[in-house]
């Protein structure tokens, strides 16, 4: 019933052991796996309008959108009939979920989903409702809680936390709307907050483009100073920069004799990652974005920064994907919902580390081209001690970043990073706006110490072919003669 494991916090079993007793429930433990699961997920879609107060709204969304086809024939004693099943409902959750409320959770984290199908895999009535109602339920639909208990962190001498629980708060939208509606995100993203800090969340993480749509997060700073808030591109950063330096070592490539390019480097994560390399003191570094004055004025600004640090390097501002053709290495770090990059601005050999959300090279271009590594950015490999328990059972998403934390014990570095700091009691704001460099360092050491660890080479959900590694690796050795 409860996917990873049975939570002891969940409301869900609670549910099932006390009601057991009341007609009502005595046919659910007659119903099938499946049948319960959908139970499951539809008690933790309630929560959110039950804590925001807005019931009746959520009454109204399901009554005329979700069912409205099924309902459309029907006289309005059966819809009042089933208006006040739903009524119903949330006067059983009740109980239960103010019980949340005396468990407080350490930390909340707030992601999207990247693609329309990752969606609609989740929310597959959806795929039954006419494109106009879908879009209604889309507009008018709530955060969907999940719950998260991580135990059995190994803790350093010194530090007496080993478990951390949270809340997954999952805004039922994708990106390409939210970044076309800023009406839409500036209302679904503040009530995803609300919520966690209904639920007791004293740090909130920001996942996929959260953080982008918030000015760095300090938007919502502002809204709700009484959190902290932290968008994991600091650990995300730092953990870039690590990759590069494994695939350097396994293609054996010198940095000091290469180029390498940064595309959104007038970014948060970019501009990082900028700062880092340049400490390796490449050849070349390739400052690349969009043609914008905003992107010019930070690219500028940026260039003096690392000529200060490192003076050797050269460094070109560009705003043109054929300048990639010069590089070796290739760093990937952009807001864009679609695939930007094409095999052909690609030269042999060369390495991309795509940390995009979703991915800004198409996986087209890794069976098109055997002569290129493209690399998952930002993924981290959580302690092995460590056991996982989720309330809800989720489905495989591609680009949402908890979703392979229960499956393989790796996450991306905007849910490591809230982990990590809910484990050192983090209660400020850390890393918002341009992540600093430093921070970068600082939070790299504090996961370390508690077992986290780069995850193995991967694209795509799957490891990269030793062949490939190979291949790139007998053309860099020619290059570099």
């Amino acid at each position: 019933l409860m996917g990873s494991g049975d939570s002891i916090y969940s409301i869900v079993s609670v549910i099932f052991k006390i009601q057991s007793q009341k007609k009502l429930f005595q046919k659910l433990f007659f119903l099938s796996l499946k049948e319960k699961r959908a139970i499951v997920d539809e008690i933790y879609e309630m929560i959110a309008p039950f804590l925001l107060d807005e019931e009746d709204d959520y009454i109204e969304l399901v009554t005329e959108v979700k069912y409205r086809k099924e309902l459309k024939n029907t006289n309005n004693k059966v819809k009042t009939f089933f208006r006040r099943i739903l009524k119903e409902k949330f006067a059983i959750i009740a109980p239960f979920v103010n019980r949340f409320l005396t468990q407080r959770g350490d930390f909340g984290y707030i992601v999207h989903y990247g693609y329309e199908e990752d969606l609609y895999r989740e929310f597959n009535f959806l795929h039954k409702l006419p494109s106009s109602y879908a879009a209604s339920w889309r507009k008018g639909s709530y955060p969907v809680v999940n719950e998260i208990i991580v135990k059995n962190f190994p803790a350093p001498r010194g530090m007496k936390k080993k478990h951390v629980k949270g809340w997954i708060i999952f805004i039922t939208n994708y990106t390409k709307e939210l970044l076309l509606d800023s009406r839409l995100r500036k209302r679904k993203i503040p009530q995803a907050v609300l919520l966690a800090q209904k639920l007791g969340a004293k740090l909130i993480g920001m996942g996929g483009l959260v953080a982008s749509f918030a000015q760095g997060g300090y938007e919502l700073s502002r809204m709700f100073p009484k959190v902290g808030f932290t968008t994991g591109h600091a650990y995300t950063i730092g953990n870039i920069i690590e990759i590069a330096k494994n695939i350097s070592n396994h293609i054996e490539l010198n940095i000091k004799k290469s180029t390498v390019a940064v595309v959104g480097a007038a970014g948060s994560i970019g501009s990082g990652c900028a700062k880092l390399l340049a400490e390796s003191h490449p050849k070349r570094i390739i400052l690349l974005d969009l043609s914008t004055f905003n992107a010019q004025t930070k690219l500028n600004e940026l260039t003096d920064y690392i000529k200060k640090i490192s003076g050797d390097v050269e460094v070109t501002v560009s705003f043109s994907f054929s300048d990639l053709k010069k590089a070796d290495l290739i760093i990937v770090a952009t807001n864009s919902p679609t695939s930007i990059i094409e095999a052909k601005y690609l030269k042999r050999g060369a390495v991309i580390i795509d940390d995009s959300f979703p991915k800004n090279i198409s996986e087209n271009a890794l069976k098109k081209r055997k002569d290129i590594v493209i690399l998952e950015g930002g993924i981290m490999k959580l302690p092995l001690s460590i056991d996982i328990f989720w309330a809800r059972n989720m489905p495989d998403l591609m680009d949402v970043p908890v979703t392979r934390v229960a499956s393989c014990k790796e996450t991306y570095g905007c849910l490591a990073e809230a982990l990590v700091l809910s484990l050192y009691q983090q209660r400020k704001n850390y890393g918002l706006g341009y992540a600093d460099a430093n921070l970068a360092k600082d939070i790299l050491t504090k996961a370390k110490r508690i077992g986290f660890s780069l995850a193995p080479l991967q694209c795509f959900d799957e490891a990269v072919e030793e062949e490939r590694i190979k291949r790139v690796r007998q053309i860099v050795k020619r290059r570099q003669k």
